[in-house]
C-alpha cells in the first residue's frame, strides 16, 4: 500500500488496556532555557511548534557551519532515531519490571512494538528524502509521531507505578522532537532551500489546502487490478492452486523494505466467509487484497476487549503492523 494510504489506515488504530485504580501523575519535563543556537538553526526551528527544544536540541547535533535545510531536518530526524533507542531502552526495563502486572506487561510488550514501527517509518523518511521523495518522508514522519502517541495511550491506562510515569514522561518529549521534525519535513517540500519562509505548518482549519504538486515517490493508482492477473488465489473449496486462507497468501509477498515501492501483489480472495486474523507485517508493502464484493468476501475475528490481555490494538481482524517471529 502507498504510505498515505498505510498513514489513513493507521489513524483508525487506538490502543487501550484494562483500567488500573491508581495511577501516578507524569512529571513534567524540565522548562527549556534560552540556547545559543546558530541562525540558521533558529531560522529552521521557527518552523516548529516548539522551537526551544528544537534549538536546543539540534545544537547538541553535528552539523556543517553552514548545514543546508536537508540537513537541519535529517539532523532532526537524527534526533529522533537516538531518543528512539532510549525509549526502546527504558520500555525493556518496564517490561522486566512488570511481571507483577498483567496490564503493565500488555502496555509495554505493545509499546516495544508500535516504537519499533515508529523507528522503521524514521528510518524509512531518512531513505526517501535523498531521493526527492519528500511528501513520502511526510507520511513516514507522520506514522512515526501516531505510533509514539500510541505507546503513551497504552501506558496511560497502566500507569500504577513511577517507572510508569517517568516513562510516559520521556515519550512525551519523544513526541515533541517527532513533531518538530514533521514540521520541518513539511517545510522543506513546501518551501526547500528557503528556510526564509519557513513557518508553523498550517491545515483545513486554518484555511490551507494543499496541492498535489510534485515530491510524491509513488506512482497514483489508475487501474483495477485484474482478478486473473492476481499473484495468489485464496479460496474456501478445494480448487488446485488456491490457498486456504489470507495469512498464507500475505505471507508469500515479498519483502519491500524500502517502503513498499515497485510492483503491487496482487491477493484475490475468493467469495467465502475466513475467519481467521490476518497480519500484513510492516516490510511488506503494496499488497493489495482483491474480493468478490461486500458481503461475498468476508475476513472475520471475534479477539475483543473483553478477553483478558487484549487491547484494542491486539484485536483487529486485518492489520498492518510488525510481525515477530
Amino acid at each position: 500500500m502507498s504510505s498515505f494510504h498505510f498513514l489513513s489506515f493507521l489513524l483508525f488504530l487506538t490502543l487501550s488496556s484494562a483500567t488500573n485504580h491508581h495511577h501516578y501523575p507524569a512529571p513534567k519535563p524540565s522548562p527549556l532555557v534560552a540556547t545559543t543556537a546558530t541562525p540558521a538553526i533558529q531560522q529552521a526551528c521557527k518552523a516548529t511548534h516548539s522551537p526551544l527544544q528544537c534549538e536546543s536540541s539540534l545544537s547538541q547535533s553535528t552539523l556543517p557551519p553552514n548545514p543546508t535545510s536537508l540537513q537541519l531536518l535529517q539532523a532532526a530526524m537524527a534526533v529522533s532515531s537516538t531518543n528512539l533507542a532510549t525509549a526502546l531502552t527504558m520500555l525493556k526495563s518496564l517490561l522486566h519490571a512488570s511481571a507483577d502486572s498483567k496490564n503493565r506487561t500488555v502496555a509495554a510488550t505493545t509499546c516495544l512494538e508500535v516504537l519499533h514501527n515508529s523507528n522503521h517509518r524514521v528510518s524509512l523518511a531518512n531513505e526517501s528524502l535523498p531521493r526527492g521523495k519528500t511528501k513520502d518522508a511526510r507520511a513516514w514522519l507522520s506514522a512515526a509521531l501516531a505510533y509514539t502517541y500510541d505507546c503513551w495511550n497504552s501506558l496511560k491506562y497502566a500507569n500504577d507505578t513511577k517507572q510508569v510515569g517517568e516513562t510516559m514522561s520521556f515519550l512525551d518529549s519523544l513526541s515533541t522532537l517527532n513533531s518538530n521534525a514533521l514540521s520541518m519535513a513539511f517545510n522543506y517540500d513546501a518551501f526547500g532551500n528557503d528556510t526564509a519562509s519557513w513557518k508553523p505548518p498550517t491545515t483545513e482549519r486554518d484555511g490551507f489546502w494543499e496541492t498535489l504538486g510534485s515530491g510524491y515517490g509513488s506512482r497514483p493508482v489508475t487501474e483495477f487490478p485484474d482478478k486473473s492477473n492476481a499473484d495468489v488465489t485464496v479460496c474456501k473449496g478445494e480448487e488446485s492452486g488456491c490457498l486456504k486462507t489470507v495469512q498464507e497468501a500475505v505471507n508469500k509477498a515479498p519483502d519491500n523494505v524500502n517502503g513498499g515501492e515497485g510492483k503491487r501483489f496482487v491477493i484475490y480472495i475468493k467469495e467465502g466467509v475466513y475467519e481467521e486474523t490476518v497480519r500484513v507485517p510492516l516490510e511488506k508493502g503494496n499488497v493489495v487484497f482483491l474480493g468478490d464484493g461486500m458481503g461475498k468476501t468476508v475476513i472475520t475475528g471475534s479477539a475483543n476487549v473483553g478477553v483478558p490481555g487484549m487491547t484494542t490494538y491486539n484485536s483487529a481482524t486485518v492489520e498492518a503492523r510488525r510481525v515477530h517471529s
